[in-house]
């Protein structure tokens, strides 16, 4: 192997390095805001939570009425 072939091999080893840290920034940035994202619409996945709890309390209690009705 030449000297000169060799230090073209550690010069593309270095370029790829160079290229996988780039990357691999790039994916925590990415997962970063997706992890934001994600945390950012929480309170709207809670709020849906919420109104179907109270419909289903409210099916409940108007469930548990219509039955004592009945019973009566």
């Amino acid at each position: 192997m030449s000297f000169s072939n060799r230090q073209e091999k550690q010069q593309k080893l270095a370029e790829l390095r160079e290229a996988i840290a780039r990357l691999e920034t790039e994916l925590e940035r990415d997962q970063e805001q997706e992890l934001h994202q994600a945390i950012d619409h929480l309170d709207e996945h809670f709020e849906v939570v919420e109104v179907k709890f109270n419909n289903l309390k409210t099916f409940w209690s108007t469930l548990k009425s219509d039955w004592k009705k009945d019973k009566s």
